[in-house]
Parts: C-alpha cells; structure tokens; sequence
C-alpha cells in the first residue's frame, strides 16, 4: 500500500513549547570519537539491572558480552570498547544515583574494529526465538525508562493485533535524532516495521510522524512508493507535546482512547 495519510486531528489538550530543534535537524549523524574510560551501568533500563559477566581485570572485545539480564524485564549489556576491565563497583551516574558498574579502559592501540556475528534470519525464527534475539541485543526504547524492546513484542497468548503503530513523533524539543535516522536511513525504517509487523503478525502498520518533519515524511514516502504492496501507511500528526506518549499517539492515529491502567 505504503499510502501516505495528513492526520490533522490530535489529542486534547497538549502543549506547544519552543521546539529548538534547528541546531540538529539539518546535521548528518555522526560516530562519536572514541574516549579512554568507559562506565556502564548494569541498569540503564527501567526493570531489574543487568548481571555482569566479566571480571576486573578482564580484557573485552568491542561488542563482547559483559552482563546478562537479570530478569525477564532486562536486557543483555555490551562492551562498546575493546579494552581492559578496570572496576565493577558502585558509580555516580549522571542524575546523581550511585549504581552498579563496570568500567571499562579503553586499549589505546586497539583499531576498536567491531567483529560480530551475523544474526539469525528473522524469517525463520519463531516470536519467542526473535524476542530472545533482541532481549539479548540489548535493544530498548529511547524514552525515560529505557523500556525493554523484548517485553513490548512479549503478546498475551491469543492475543491477535491488527495495527502496528511506529512512534516517529519525537515531539521532544531539541531531540532530533529519529528524525536525522528516517531522513538517512528511510529504507532501514521501513525494513524494520515490516519486520516487526511480520513477526507480530499485525495486519497493518502506521509510522506516525509530526508535521515538522518534511523531511522525514518524504524520505519515507517515497522509500514506500518503492514497496507498494507493504501494507504501512505514514501519518503526518499536529506538532504538540506530548504527542509521542503512547496514549496520545493512539488517540491521534486512530481516534481510540486507551482505557486508564
């Protein structure tokens, strides 16, 4: 279908602050240069924290698995240096909380290559195979409580979904990385929902987008014109905060309020 939709209604209410986002918007992503000490937290997501893996004193692979999850609502942690582990122990993170950690010293001589595997084919694994797949990736959502991806995917037994919807709102003043990501990346996006869409077997699939985002609304549209018979359609949503909860975004697609709890 890849049909592309202008929603101009939205939720009650709502605010609209100064949106600052001209700094980035317009800036190609980057890769981050690498630095000398790394401290990773064992609960950087919303759940129980990781269990570390490794040892002081430990040398570790860019990319090697340096903590398991701790639970079912956790995730897998890894090492985004090649170097030397330095100490696991307590460390200040930056709202000011003591955590557990393990830090990590960069090898100053390593070419800080990443070696990985390839992954499984998606098309043959199993719901339950894919959410281990990303439980042990590591992959969590971008807003505040860093949510586990796994868990989001984990569906009631009997449950069947007809909708797929894919928050591109960012209606976060200054955050402009989803939008410099479906710009640059539109084709990634749209292999991704119909992945997604694919192992949840979801009849259809929305990517809702604020209309602030010419750009990323077009690089998506004309990525679906290229993949007519995939069945995700793009809303353009009025800019207004919070636009990207996941109550409000329902209610702006598809006109349905989520009952409370």
């Amino acid at each position: 279908m890849g049909i592309f939709s202008l929603f101009t209604r939205s939720f009650a209410h709502g605010v609209h602050p100064a949106h600052h986002k001209g700094q980035t918007e317009d800036l190609a992503i980057q890769r981050v240069p690498f630095g000398k000490r790394y401290v990773m937290p064992l609960g950087q997501h919303i759940g129980a924290p990781a269990i570390a893996v490794v040892k002081r004193g430990q040398n570790v692979r860019r990319g090697e698995l340096i903590a398991k999850p701790g639970g079912f609502i956790s995730t897998a942690l890894h090492s985004p240096v090649t170097g030397t582990i330095t100490e696991i122990s307590p460390q200040r993170t930056l709202n000011g909380a003591l955590k557990e950690a393990i830090v990590i010293e960069a090898d100053p001589y390593s070419t800080q290559r990443l070696e990985t595997t390839p992954p499984p084919a998606w098309e043959k694994l199993s719901l339950e195979a894919f959410i281990e797949v990303v439980q042990q990736a590591g992959i969590v959502g971008m807003g505040g409580a860093a949510f586990p991806s796994h868990v989001k995917y984990s569906l009631p037994d009997g449950i069947q979904i007809d909708d797929l919807l894919i928050n591109g709102a960012e209606c976060e003043p200054f955050l402009t990385n989803d939008h410099r990501l479906m710009v640059e990346r539109p084709e990634a996006v749209i292999e991704g929902t119909e992945i997604l869409r694919q192992k949840l077997g979801a009849k259809r699939a929305c990517i809702g987008i604020e209309q602030n985002k010419p750009e990323s609304l077009e690089a998506l549209r004309k990525q679906l014109a290229e993949q007519p018979d995939l069945p995700i359609t793009l809303a353009a949503l009025e800019v207004k905060y919070p636009q990207g909860a996941e109550k409000m975004l329902v209610q702006s697609v598809y006109g349905k309020e989520i009952p409370a709890g």
